[in-house]
């Protein structure tokens, strides 16, 4: 029997479990099915590392705010990155190359960080401000 689990962002409390694939809900209606989270610290240092179809993304989960930093070593395609603060809001989106050493720190603390394929912020319309509805783990 398939265990539905909540990442409870909203108290700071990440109940995913591995390889779980969440479905995300985003304040501008947009919703992405099947994404996988990164909850641990060996998932988050994996990442989207060695791969050459990322799917529907990855979004990073931390249970307290704190200042994130990403690189692209080894992975292979380019991505986008949103930084979403406490309140569930994003407040930056970055763009990454592949296989770049380049250090990507959100400027300020963060509790979800979202990887796209570089450009599905804008083709989603996922801006500033756009905050995290529901994000929904099986």
């Amino acid at each position: 029997m398939r265990k539905l689990v909540t990442v409870l962002i909203f108290l700071g409390a990440v109940l995913a479990a591995d390889n779980s694939l969440c479905t995300l809900e985003l304040s501008n209606g947009y919703k992405i099915k099947k994404l996988p989270v990164a909850d641990t610290s060996e998932s988050q240092a994996k990442g989207l590392s060695k791969v050459d179809d990322i799917g529907s993304g990855m979004i990073f989960v931390w249970g307290s705010p704190r200042v994130v930093s990403f690189w692209m070593k080894d992975t292979r395609v380019p991505l986008s990155i949103g930084f979403f603060d406490k309140d569930k809001k994003l407040f930056q989106v970055d763009d990454m190359e592949p296989f770049s050493l380049s250090s990507h720190l959100s400027s300020k603390e963060v509790i979800a960080a979202l990887e796209l394929n570089e450009g599905d912020f804008k083709k989603h319309n996922i801006t500033i401000g756009t905050k995290i509805v529901k994000l929904e783990c099986e």
